[in-house]
């Protein structure tokens, strides 16, 4: 039983070690996260640092580093609407099967920019940063309170147990002797004249 109680002291002990190596850790990272962020995802993805630093900031300031290309793709997809009616009022006339090869057509086109629209909204920092922004909430304030908790009822569990493990030989004596008394109370007995 003592093995036992020196192995959960040991235990408690270190969790709590553990706890406060985790509070430190996550109050490092929750002083900075954006650079912390920027860094370990530059570091492992070899993503561009513009790039990066629109999605994690998100501000005013800076400008989003597709906005060429998708102006770009918006202008040249705009482009085709005028060629395709160009197409119709010429073509169909002399070409009357080419109708519905030329209304397919326009179906994608029209597909396409649904997607590309969709596409344009997924670009967009605000959607990303808003989940980004909740999450470290979530970590740095609920996460960090947690783990603060644990550590304290930790360190109280493993103090109540240290107390009682310290306490536990001095308890064990006194037990032996009240035996003892019992034992001698009962050789004194007039009662009992065997002893037993």
């Amino acid at each position: 039983m003592t093995v036992v109680s020196f192995f959960v002291l040991l235990l408690s002990w270190g969790s709590m070690g553990l706890e406060m190596a985790t509070a430190v850790g996550l109050s490092d990272f929750c002083s900075d996260p954006d650079a912390y962020m920027m860094n370990q995802t530059q570091v492992i993805t070899n993503i561009s640092p513009d790039i990066l630093e629109y999605y994690i900031t998100c501000n005013q300031d800076v400008t989003n580093p597709f906005r060429q290309k998708l102006t770009m793709s918006q202008r040249s997809l705009s482009n085709i609407h005028p060629q395709l009616h160009g197409l119709e009022k010429e073509a169909i006339p002399q070409f009357p099967t080419a109708e519905k090869n030329l209304l397919v057509v326009q179906a994608m086109l029209n597909t396409t920019e649904g997607n590309f629209h969709h596409l344009v909204a997924l670009l967009n920092c605000r959607g990303l940063h808003k989940d980004y922004v909740d999450a470290l909430k979530g970590l740095c304030y609920d996460g960090m309170e947690g783990i603060l908790f644990l550590l304290l009822f930790s360190f109280l569990s493993a103090l109540s147990f240290t107390a009682a493990i310290c306490s536990l030989p001095r308890a064990w004596k006194r037990f032996q002797n009240r035996d003892l008394d019992y034992d001698d109370m009962d050789e004194d007995d007039p009662f009992n004249p065997s002893g037993t």
